[in-house]
């Protein structure tokens, strides 16, 4: 009998299906044990690091038989992977729902900056075990391309939502992909600042940020900002 595809997740499983959706895995359970299995590992592998967390530590926090876990996973590479693909999904979620109801583009953008800070716990999870897996799983292409596509995805809802106000007169002419970028990056440094220093203010830094965002495509503010050249050029 040929062999079920595993590694992209199409498969479905005795505990529940995975399903890929627009470049980002969506999950379908028939039961939360596999989801289960997820956010403990989350939890284990950014608590420590991949090298020091073994299955028998998953199965442990669990209270479940280390074979159940490799009964839904072949390796713990292939849990750490999976593992990195529902943070990835859960982080867009509640963008996506706004996507779907048509919200406007601001809120949108909103939205985003806002997740960083109400999905803390997860996406801070999420930095630094891709952080650990940057330092040494390098060599494992299938787990670089599932941190990869957080920001991947973070780009094109970015670019696009950006483009949308600029076509509907909501936001003034910038490169969608470029502001993508300016704000990833900020959001970036935020995270991983706070990762580093335990009193940063995430929310005091999302804030600015918003502010600042709000005032780069601010058609309203471009035009003030065009007056006060002209006046600065003929003071008379």
């Amino acid at each position: 009998m040929a062999q079920q595809p595993r590694r992209d997740f199409v498969h479905a499983r005795r505990g529940g299906a995975h399903v890929r959706k627009a470049g980002v895995l969506s999950y379908r359970h028939s039961s939360g044990r596999v989801d289960d299995f997820l956010a403990a590992s989350l939890d284990l592998f950014a608590e420590r690091n991949f090298a020091s967390v073994t299955i028998k530590d998953i199965a442990k926090a669990l209270n479940v038989n280390p074979a159940l876990i490799y009964y839904y996973f072949d390796s713990k590479t292939d849990l750490f992977r999976a593992t990195i693909e529902r943070a990835v999904a859960r982080a867009f979620e509640n963008v996506r729902a706004l996507e779907d109801r048509s919200a406007d583009p601001a809120t949108i953008i909103a939205a985003w900056l806002a997740n960083h800070v109400n999905k803390y716990d997860e996406i801070h999870r999420f930095v630094k075990i891709a952080l650990d897996f940057r330092s040494s799983h390098d060599g494992d292409t299938a787990i670089a391309k599932a941190i990869e596509a957080f920001y991947v995805e973070e780009r094109k809802l970015l670019s696009k939502v950006i483009r949308d106000g600029i076509r509907q007169g909501l936001f003034r002419s910038v490169h969608p992909g470029r502001m993508a970028q300016f704000i990833s990056t900020y959001l970036d440094g935020c995270m991983v600042r706070s990762v580093i220093l335990s009193d940063f203010d995430l929310k005091g830094a999302v804030r600015d940020l918003h502010r600042r965002v709000l005032d780069m495509l601010n058609p309203v503010g471009e035009g003030r900002r065009k007056a006060r050249r002209r006046r600065a050029s003929n003071p008379s």
